[in-house]
């Protein structure tokens, strides 16, 4: 099952630079990619009321292939791409108004307990043979994230933070390991053309978690790469590349 939509990127999902920005363009993915599942009866509230499990984001990919700027019309496909017993990919894939390839993501999802916090195989919450894979259209390399770096920051989740599984938003996470970054970056130094961001375990209302930073210069081409990772306590929470 392939689903679409037109749409306008309003200017609440820009940088100041009047460009998509990461928040927006992970703001996007995860509206679409939860309007495509439940397209296949794959809804987090119906989930937790029937078989006490919630579906979560574990891993996320978006490569920035163009420019996407406010007020642009794109057109944007979502459909799952692969699937095992336990997880599905779900590939995002926005094109500008003359059909080209601006901007491509991927989402793995997976169902976890939410008594336990164990991943349930996906045939036990409902997700049967009815769902459809569908070829991508870009291969993604996901590059493993490894690394600590130096502390830059210690927060405390907020209610603000939270999402409808009682844990944080994974695009909150971003905007925390975004509060790292200097004024002048946020204007425009960073122009992102990937962010790769593992998501590790749940934190919830009130954890203090600290963010570790590590900055890289990559041999194979002349960009550049900032490595993050989230910690609770001495336990990983996440871990995030955004390269540039």
């Amino acid at each position: 099952m392939k689903y679409t939509v037109k749409q306008f990127i309003g200017a609440g999902s820009c940088d100041p630079k009047g460009c998509l920005s990461l928040l927006g363009a992970l703001t996007l993915v995860e509206d679409v990619v939860t309007v495509t599942l439940d397209k296949v009866h794959i809804n987090g509230f119906q989930m937790r009321r029937n078989y006490g499990a919630v579906m979560v984001f574990s891993k996320n990919q978006v490569k920035f292939l163009e420019t996407i700027k406010w007020n642009e019309k794109v057109t944007i496909s979502c459909f799952v791409s692969s699937k095992s017993m336990a997880r599905m990919n779900v590939d995002v894939c926005v094109k500008n108004q003359v059909g080209i390839i601006v901007m491509y993501a991927r989402t793995e999802v997976c169902a976890v307990d939410i008594n336990t916090g164990r991943i349930r195989r996906l045939d036990a919450v409902g997700i049967g043979d009815e769902v459809r894979v569908t070829r991508p259209l870009i291969e993604m390399e996901w590059t493993p994230l490894t690394g600590k770096g130096a502390l830059v920051d210690t927060v405390k989740v907020r209610t603000g933070n939270i999402d409808y599984a009682g844990h944080t938003n994974n695009v909150e996470y971003v905007r925390l390991l975004l509060n790292t970054f200097t004024l002048d970056e946020w204007r425009g130094e960073i122009a992102p053309r990937e962010i790769q961001v593992a998501y590790l375990s749940q934190s919830f209302l009130g954890d203090s978690l600290s963010i570790y930073c590590e900055n890289r210069n990559l041999e194979s081409n002349p960009s550049k790469e900032r490595l993050y990772t989230i910690k609770k306590d001495a336990q990983d929470v996440l871990r995030c590349a955004i390269r540039w």
